[in-house]
């Protein structure tokens, strides 16, 4: 049973005005928590990667050049310890930034020599970073400062040293190029693929290429889809064919795509490569018209 009880004019009006201000305060309210909510979810993100430097626990400098830095170590909170290679090194110059570049930068004197002067500048100097984790004995050794030895790899020394320690490689070791072909990871940086699965290939760009707007420092890599072949030592005059497509579709799409004409295109095999599956080709007139050994990368002194 509900009764009705008279009330002034006013009193009705405050009753409504802080029913209003009720409503404006929980609304309020509700965007609060969705803009702290949203704000958390991109600290967690973008904190991420910026906590874990922080937490970087140096071990020892691995190389120090003028150019790169490789430094091996563990993060804190770890359970597992498991080592990191951390890799800082120079990227490329913005030349669209020349003005602020010039204008916040001083040189420090170190040569004077007739006309030519040299200098150095502590203060503004982009980087790049890699870090690779887990990190094996294998990304510790490439990445660490070592004298290297000029070799001269015959047929023998391939098939009785070089094609035995390839063998011996784990497939895990390979995992992370078969994730690409398969489409598992890097599948939004693909540039160009043929799925054909013995003369096709997937072309993407290279982590050296740091920043996709400079096209000064382009690199990219071919990935081809034949398992089989895991250096140029197993390339035939079977797989001109293949030769053939990586070259010209390459070059079709970085012309179609960048606008980067063949005559700036370098393309070359890695030999010894880092991975042991074909990748990264340059194709010279030579490599591809050599009909007359149809076993001449087998038979070649490669040094």
């Amino acid at each position: 049973m509900y009764i009705g009880i008279p009330v002034p004019d006013s009193l009705a009006k405050k009753h409504k005005m802080l029913q209003q201000v009720g409503h404006l305060a929980v609304r309020a309210a509700l965007i609060v928590v969705v803009l702290s909510g949203l704000w958390l979810w991109r600290r967690s993100i973008v904190g991420t990667e910026s906590k874990r430097l922080k937490d970087f626990n140096l071990v020892r400098v691995l190389k120090r050049t003028d150019k790169e830095l490789a430094l091996l170590g563990t993060f804190k909170g770890d359970s597992h310890k498991k080592e990191a290679v951390l890799v800082i090194q120079t990227a490329a110059m913005d030349s669209g930034s020349l003005d602020r570049l010039l204008a916040g930068m001083s040189l420090h004197e170190i040569l004077v020599s007739d006309t030519f002067q040299g200098a150095v500048t502590r203060d503004i100097k982009p980087y790049k970073v890699n870090l690779i984790y887990p990190a094996t004995e294998a990304h510790v050794m490439k990445h660490t400062d070592q004298n290297f030895h000029m070799v001269v790899e015959t047929k023998e020394v391939y098939e009785t040293i070089t094609k035995a320690f390839i063998d011996s490689i784990h497939a895990e070791k390979m995992q992370w190029v078969y994730n690409i072909l398969d489409h598992k990871s890097e599948s939004e940086r693909i540039i160009y693929e043929d799925v054909n699965p013995r003369d096709g290939f997937i072309l993407l760009p290279d982590f050296k290429w740091s920043d996709p707007a400079n096209l000064e420092s382009l690199y990219c890599l071919a990935i081809v889809h034949d398992r089989s072949l895991r250096s140029i030592r197993d390339l035939t005059a079977s797989h001109l064919r293949l030769l053939r497509n990586i070259r010209d579709s390459s070059l079709e799409v970085l012309k179609t795509k960048y606008g980067v004409d063949s005559s700036f295109v370098r393309m070359y095999f890695h030999y010894q490569p880092t991975y042991y599956h074909l990748h990264h080709v340059k194709m010279t007139f030579a490599f591809i018209q050599n009909k007359i050994q149809p076993n001449y990368y087998q038979r070649l002194l490669i040094g």
